[in-house]
């Protein structure tokens, strides 16, 4: 046998199997109850949150706003409507690998860890967004979004003011503690304008 034939032969099953773990670590269940996971701790955000009404960013955005169904707005979520917040966005694909999911996850659990006030009050949201569903895809050119990312946004009477794309979020994904302290750094720097 020819060693250039052998080598060939090597490096298809080396690709075929590389793809076979990879298949396997992104459809394995241990993937999709991290999933579940974020979704019920997500659930529990908004059922806190909720006693606050969302204020649209902009007329493109009112589609997306999470306003509480069956609830009459008391004057206090009235006055709020005209204070500044923030919108933490993580904007995803359908196809999520399990790096997208540790990210949205960081970002999430830090959002809870230190925002925990911020988020019950209204003065703070997160919010996952598939940017490949229909309704969603101007987000990509409202925020020159090229792959999956952490977005601030300041709202101050229903019009965004300011916005930054977390690009850091990729390379402190392996390391847990500095990617929290990232995210608490910058969303803190949002808070403070509100």
């Amino acid at each position: 046998m020819d060693i250039r034939k052998l080598i060939k032969t090597l490096l298809f099953i080396f690709v075929g199997l590389s793809f076979a773990v990879l298949i396997y670590k992104e459809f394995s269940p241990r993937n999709e109850s991290f999933g579940n996971e974020i979704a019920a701790t997500q659930g529990k955000a908004v059922a806190s949150s909720s006693k606050s009404a969302s204020v649209p960013v902009n007329r493109a955005l009112e589609k997306d706003a999470v306003k509480p169904q069956n609830s009459v707005p008391s004057p206090q979520t009235a006055m709020k409507a005209h204070n500044a917040r923030v919108v933490v966005y993580y904007f995803h694909g359908t196809f999520r690998c399990s790096t997208c999911r540790t990210i949205e996850k960081y970002s999430h659990d830090a959002i809870q860890q230190y925002f925990s006030k911020e988020l019950g009050d209204g003065k703070l949201e997160f919010k996952p967004v598939n940017v490949e569903e229909s309704e969603n895809r101007h987000f990509i050119q409202d925020y020159q979004l090229f792959s999956k990312s952490l977005v601030l946004s300041l709202v101050r009477d229903s019009k965004e003011t300011k916005s930054k794309n977390l690009t850091d979020i990729w390379s402190l994904v392996s390391d847990k503690e500095k990617f929290f302290q990232y995210v608490k750094d910058e969303v803190e720097k949002f808070i403070k304008e509100t």
